[in-house]
């Protein structure tokens, strides 16, 4: 399992920072007087997470949550009966992950369960279930509680219905 200060400490890598290290080694470097202007410099970079509640870089926990999103929503959105060309193309984007994840910790562990495990791209159940148990094995190295993998859950969580009205909202069970 791999705590916080595990983290911080074995992966040099921007994306394995816990932000809040990153701003008290920022703290630590600079003072800023209070009577100092910001700059449009730095109005820029603060508006770089716009829209997102927080500021770039994204720091590993926030990584995480984002690519897991990303993972569940391609899987929520796959095909029941995707092709050959979608099953290539489903496989390549988690081998990919595993040789590009920005945090070294992370991109070493995924690749290993990904070379363990490889990606269920037969249906949209498959591989949704395949993604949330990936998840959950990450859940159990940082002691966190395990997620229920049955479609219906699955589903009711990730995927989008159209209502009557032609909007859509939230699959509800």
């Amino acid at each position: 399992a791999t705590d916080d200060t595990t983290m911080s400490t074995t992966c040099d890598d921007g994306a394995c920072e816990k932000r809040r290290d990153l701003f008290d080694a920022v703290r630590k470097a600079t003072h800023r007087d209070a009577s100092t202007t910001r700059t449009n410099a730095d109005d820029a970079n603060a508006d770089e997470g716009a829209g997102t509640g927080t500021a770039a870089p994204l720091d590993v926990d926030e990584l995480g949550r984002a690519s897991w999103a990303l993972m569940h929503t391609i899987a929520a959105y796959y095909p029941q009966k995707p092709t050959h060309a979608q099953r290539v193309q489903a496989r390549r984007f988690f081998d990919a992950l595993g040789d590009l994840y920005p945090c070294a910790t992370c991109r070493a562990d995924l690749r290993a369960d990904v070379d363990a495990h490889p990606p269920r791209c037969e249906s949209r159940e498959a591989l949704a279930k395949w993604v949330c148990e990936r998840h959950n094995v990450v859940n159990e190295k940082l002691g966190k509680a395990k997620a229920s993998c049955a479609i219906d859950a699955l589903d009711a969580r990730w995927r989008r219905a159209k209502t009557t009205e032609g909007r859509e909202e939230t699959e509800a069970l």
